[in-house]
């Protein structure tokens, strides 16, 4: 790379889609690459007003010293961090790679590649997954049609269960009849929450209840998973978005699921807690876990912070963009451990209305 001429490094930078960032000792923003290109708005016209405590440090929630610590004993670290636009707005986060120098234990300078083609509120679906969306669209309608009949159904077998009392099949059939009813009631439940972009009540004991109902769609859950129930029941309701909750549950559970034994049994703890000013709520997976051959991990498994720290981090399989989004909407923390014998998570949040509603 130092040997690359100017014009030769704005061509690759524009290849590759990359920025480049070069500080001074003083953490001044002294040079941006590529040419006629800005960087969130800055440009050479406004690079003096870049301050890297302000437009850099801030939004990640950093001091200086942290952010150094960050290198641990490397010359360059790469995660993903955030950064203030011009207009004062925090965008991100970026994969970013940074590279200090240093001359007699003292920095000289500090490098940074940036690629803006990262954006947490973004979530890029492959075309052969298309399809899952388009389904997902006609649920509500294929609910509410579904409903009609098999509300007709029910209700002339319930007659004929009272007219023929000794014809026990139809007292059977009745019960077939309600526990389709009890399926359907529960994903219509969980389309309504999580399907219109605004703050609902929120009694949290149900939601994990419906939500577990829920997971049954998945057979090895059905079939081969018990659950624990510990929920604290005065936990008042509250208004936030559905899918800020029922989405860190559902992305940690399909994460867990890599590494379970399709042959083997588990036992799953639920449980709900209201401590102080923060609620939330928490789920241990009980049993004998592998690590999966086709994602870089091993034991112990972490992942833990707020929205902006689940945002720098990286784990194979798991989406913490789309985590760190639900976290910004409950102001929540999350905690996530993996061993061989135990899967938690721990999801808090304070009883406050976010600021975002």
């Amino acid at each position: 790379m130092n040997g690359l001429g100017a014009s030769q490094l704005d061509l690759f930078l524009n290849f590759s889609e990359l920025s480049l960032l070069v500080f001074s000792a003083q953490w001044k923003l002294i040079d941006l690459r590529p040419a006629h290109r800005h960087f969130l708005g800055w440009e050479d016209s406004t690079i003096d007003s870049f301050h890297f405590q302000d437009n850099f440090l801030k939004p990640n929630q950093l001091d200086l010293s942290q952010f150094l610590g960050h290198f641990n004993q490397k010359d360059f670290v790469v995660k993903n961090y955030f950064w203030r636009d011009v207009n004062g707005q925090v965008t991100g986060p970026y994969e970013t790679y940074f590279r200090i120098k240093k001359e007699r234990g003292q920095i000289r300078s500090l490098t940074a590649f940036v690629k803006l083609s990262e954006k947490t509120d973004k979530v890029e679906i492959p075309p052969h997954q298309k399809y899952k969306i388009f389904i997902a669209d006609g649920l509500p309608g294929l609910i509410h049609n579904l409903n009609g009949p098999l509300g007709t159904l029910t209700g002339r077998i319930e007659l004929l269960n009272i007219k023929y009392q000794k014809i026990s099949e139809f007292n059977e059939l009745l019960k077939m009849g309600f526990k389709l009813q009890s399926m359907l009631e529960n994903l219509g439940f969980k389309i309504v929450n999580e399907r219109y972009f605004q703050p609902v009540e929120i009694n949290l004991n149900r939601l994990l209840r419906e939500e577990i109902k829920f997971l049954e769609t998945d057979l090895f859950f059905k079939h081969q998973v018990t659950v624990q129930e510990r929920l604290t029941h005065d936990i008042p309701q509250f208004q936030m978005y559905y899918l800020a909750l029922s989405g860190v549950l559902s992305e940690t559970y399909h994460f867990f699921r890599n590494f379970v034994y399709e042959d083997q049994e588990y036992v799953m703890q639920i449980g709900s807690f209201n401590e102080g000013n923060q609620t939330g709520f928490y789920m241990n997976i009980l049993g004998d876990f592998h690590l999966p051959a086709e994602l870089n991990l091993r034991f112990p498994v972490t992942l833990g912070g707020d929205a902006v720290k689940i945002a720098q981090q990286k784990v194979e399989g798991i989406d913490t963009a789309f985590l760190s989004y639900c976290l910004r909407q409950n102001q929540g923390t999350l905690q996530l451990s993996g061993r061989k014998e135990m899967l938690n998570m721990r999801l808090e949040f304070p009883l406050l209305k976010p600021s975002n509603f």
